[in-house]
């Protein structure tokens, strides 16, 4: 299995759809909606989505939440 940072693939599929003649544009506030697709589809193919190092660390969520999934 390998990996593959989704944000390339974003890109990608961004410049994909404009070679077919779409006008796909990033609506503000939905970012984590193209990153949990792109995620998905990377999974999807057996692939692990790549984490930015400070990504992997849940540093938003506090500590009880952690353990405790809550």
């Amino acid at each position: 299995m390998g990996d593959y940072d989704p944000y390339k693939l974003i890109d990608e599929v961004e410049t994909l759809l404009v070679s077919h003649g779409l006008a796909p544009s990033r609506v503000p506030g939905r970012g984590g909606d193209r990153l949990a697709g792109a995620s998905r589809l990377l999974r999807g193919f057996g692939l692990q989505p790549r984490q930015a190092p400070e990504d992997a660390f849940e540093l938003g969520v506090p500590f009880q939440g952690r353990i405790n999934q809550d």
